[in-house]
């Protein structure tokens, strides 16, 4: 299920068209459930790896082992079956009041493909829509703010949900990696509100920022709880990845391709990159070990009472 706005009922599952899932927990370490040796040595190296990231990332919460720190599932795609583009995680005032509940958040989504000799025939690839060029400054979160946006394509916009007015504020930062508070530009016209869903983020920019330079991370064609320009049907629209994409000339906005082949690791940004699994077209199971790496969510202010 990639739209959890939805209830099960209404998305259209199908066991023939969609993923199937065996989830981690006390399954993952089931004896009686498949080779759980294999399992157990497969999630120590996992564990080293999120060790390695949280120093190479610099994202230090990810290493300490904690409340849901790691999911882990292992999940196979049925001959013509597809997952339907989505973000893995958003930011936790978009979520209503279930956003600030739990202790962390997806940080890290990680792949290891299991078909020996896969072909580009069987298709099944995993489509990624990222930025054609990088910004120098870390994308997905600052200090703990959650990106939900780009601005002139390749600068991330972040949502702090805790400013001193009450409201929240959306914001850029200069492109050093290491920008303080002084460093950082507001974009939006003043401290707002987050709307109830669905959202839309351009409204609460100044003047300065509207006008196409703002690119929302989600839509209503990732999922119903956010809206933007993109889903007023004009023909002509700013696609997630900065390129122009024409209704009527069906043009391709920028994209990469992963093919699912056997022994191959795939890492990206929970936050900022919408991703989709193409139709397998072929007669195999597509076969895969999935999982998320969480960072600490950021902690809700502690109120003050005299």
């Amino acid at each position: 299920m990639t739209n959890t706005a939805l209830k099960k009922a209404e998305q259209g599952f199908s066991g023939k068209a969609d993923r199937q899932t065996f989830r981690g927990g006390d399954g993952w370490l089931d004896p009686k459930a498949g080779d759980v040796k294999t399992r157990k040595e497969f999630g120590s190296l996992m564990a080293r790896l999120r060790t390695d990231l949280a120093v190479q990332l610099d994202r230090p919460s990810l290493a300490p082992v904690g409340v849901k720190k790691h999911e882990m599932t292992y999940n196979w795609y049925e001959p013509g079956a597809s997952l339907g583009r989505h973000l893995d995680e958003h930011h936790e005032e978009t979520k209503g009041s279930k956003g600030w509940l739990l202790p962390t958040r997806r940080s890290v989504t990680w792949l290891v493909y299991l078909n020996d000799r896969w072909s580009t025939t069987e298709g099944g690839s995993l489509r990624t829509f990222p930025r054609q060029k990088l910004a120098r400054i870390p994308v997905g979160a600052h200090s703990k703010n959650l990106q939900v946006g780009w601005l002139d394509e390749f600068h991330p916009v972040f949502l702090d949900a805790f400013r001193s007015s009450g409201g929240s504020a959306l914001y850029t930062l200069e492109d050093d990696g290491r920008a303080q508070e002084t460093k950082q530009t507001f974009i939006s016209a003043h401290d707002f509100d987050v709307p109830r869903q669905p959202i839309e983020f351009e409204k609460f920019l100044s003047s300065k920022y509207q006008r196409g330079r703002f690119e929302q991370i989600s839509t209503a064609r990732l999922d119903h709880r956010f809206v933007n320009k993109d889903n007023g049907g004009s023909a002509t629209t700013i696609s997630f990845a900065g390129v122009v994409r024409n209704e009527q000339s069906k043009q391709v906005e920028h994209h990469m391709d992963i093919l699912p082949a056997g022994g191959t690791l795939v890492l990206f940004d929970s936050v900022s990159l919408p991703h989709s699994v193409n139709a397998v077209t072929g007669s195999r199971q597509r076969l895969a070990a999935t999982g998320w790496f969480h960072e600490d969510n950021q902690e809700l202010p502690v109120a003050c009472h005299n």
